[in-house]
């Protein structure tokens, strides 16, 4: 693959990470508090336990992604502990919240914009020697990424759906 083409593949998956949150009720993070809908009353420190472990995972897989590109079993390990932390809150989380809050939306978000640039240094690297980043890049890629969820945001919370039958969050 040429760096073109990845570069038009790494901007239609930040699309997806930013705008995926705000089209489906699937959870994607644990949220350090316990959302609504949860059928066993826990502890704050479970949630909170869990969400850490898991943003630990997601840290561990970006880690694993973004500085060891080119080492082709630690690249295979970042993508298996980012899917693991991306499917086990759906699969624990979602059979019972019906509707997610918006501030789980965002925190997905959040998560969704390390998770892609840690992507994005790994295809980096994979082509050249990475360049130094100052903060300004990062404030123009969190701009950017914030602009890329707002169509999914709009679409969730500012248009009328006559045909939803619950309640919004």
């Amino acid at each position: 693959m040429y760096p073109a083409e990845s570069i038009w593949i790494f901007i239609a998956l930040a699309f997806a990470f930013a705008i995926v949150p705000f089209l489906t009720e699937r959870a994607f993070v644990f949220t350090p508090w316990q959302q609504a809908g949860e059928p066993v009353q826990r502890p704050f420190w479970f949630c909170f336990l869990r969400a850490v472990v898991s943003y630990g995972v997601i840290a561990a897989g970006c880690w694993l992604l973004s500085t060891q590109s080119g080492n082709l079993p630690y690249m295979f390990g970042g993508v298996v502990l980012l899917g693991a932390a991306l499917y086990a809150p759906g699969a624990m989380v979602t059979p019972y919240v019906s509707v997610k809050h918006v501030s789980t939306r965002l925190l997905e978000v959040l998560l969704g914009y390390f998770i892609v640039g840690a992507i994005g240094f790994a295809i980096e690297a994979n082509y050249a020697n990475p360049a130094v980043k100052n903060w300004e890049f990062y404030a123009i890629a969190a701009c950017l990424y914030v602009v890329l969820a707002y169509p999914g945001f709009v679409w969730r919370h500012l248009m009328k759906h006559p045909a939803r039958h619950h309640k919004s969050a």
